[in-house]
């Protein structure tokens, strides 16, 4: 009798603590769509929220990778010049060697970084800030090497299809989000390969003793995280039909802030990939709120900033709120 009544504290301790800060997120993001909605009268409109969403869709990428990443116990803050690196080179390439080709050397570019990144971190020792940082200006560099300084453009009609086009109206690159994030869903909930995600992300060495090759879970999440940046770049070249060296500034901070505000713990192991659209989405309507708002786009980054502290606030309070539960 003991056992159940003990049982049913855990379980239910356990529902409160996942539902806690669901319940927080979708609150804040509610609360967001409703006061925009009176202030602002071109919120709720069609272009608006199609513009929204296009422009959101490379964020909801890169913030599914961000989230394996994070929920491993490590960051990846090279992300956003990984993507310009890998549009530069497809942009380039599609000259030379059509788009298929092209984009698949393109974003092949992640998925290396990540297994460098991988190696450094695990092997090395080197903190993944660190790692990620060194690589987030070499990166950045070369993609200035690529394009010379110069704006890659006038590439083929046929390629603006997946970022532009749509099919019976719905975005194609949105359609694109969302297998993707059912597959990110189905990996960290119901494979093997995501209980070892979040039991590294828990506690390393238990991980180890219980069997886990937790340097090879930290190597294929920085992978993942690489490959959905690459895959962002593309998807963002085919949006704009253009791209330049110092596209995707900053991005990194956007999809982290936006990945802790969805939910998922900066230490690692906690978190609910689902839960990090919503992340993106209030952090995209900030943004849309300032832009209708006609405020100066120079405070874009002091909002970031601020978002980006507030999230590790919330993270914090997550914590001690589940630790009194």
């Amino acid at each position: 009798m003991e056992v159940n009544t003990s049982r049913a504290k855990i379980n239910v301790r356990s529902i409160l603590e996942k539902s806690f800060g669901l319940i927080l997120t979708l609150g804040v993001f509610l609360a967001m769509v409703i006061f925009m909605s009176i202030f602002l009268p071109h919120f709720l409109t069609i272009i608006n929220i199609t513009n929204l969403s296009k422009q959101l869709a490379v964020n909801l990428v890169v913030a599914a990778g961000m989230t394996f990443i994070i929920l491993s116990g490590e960051f990846d803050i090279s992300v956003g010049s990984v993507l310009a690196l890998t549009a530069a080179v497809a942009g380039t390439l599609i000259h030379k060697w059509g788009i298929w080709p092209a984009c698949f050397a393109a974003v092949l570019i992640g998925p290396l970084f990540g297994l460098f990144h991988g190696i450094i971190v695990t092997k090395g020792k080197i903190p993944s800030f660190i790692c990620t940082l060194g690589t987030l200006m070499m990166a950045r560099s070369l993609a200035f090497v690529v394009t010379g300084g110069k704006v890659v453009s006038n590439l083929p009609e046929s390629f603006k299809t997946f970022g532009q086009g749509t099919i019976r109206g719905f975005p194609i690159a949105i359609l694109a989000v969302m297998v993707i994030y059912a597959v990110g869903y189905i990996l960290l909930t119901r494979t093997a390969f995501g209980k070892k995600i979040y039991a590294v992300g828990s506690n390393k060495q238990v991980a180890m003793l219980s069997g886990i090759n937790s340097d090879r879970v930290k190597i294929t999440s920085f992978m993942i995280v690489g490959f959905l940046a690459s895959f962002g770049g593309i998807m963002l070249l085919s949006r704009l039909g253009a791209i330049q060296a110092d596209t995707g500034k900053g991005l990194e901070f956007d999809v982290i802030a936006a990945v802790v505000i969805g939910g998922t713990s900066l230490f690692g192991g906690q978190g609910n990939i689902l839960q990090t659209i919503i992340g993106v989405l209030i952090i995209g309507l900030i943004r849309n709120f300032l832009n209708l708002s006609h405020i100066d786009i120079f405070w874009q980054d002091f909002a970031t900033g601020s978002i980006i502290i507030i999230a590790v606030l919330l993270d914090t309070f997550r914590k001690r709120i589940s630790a009194r539960i």
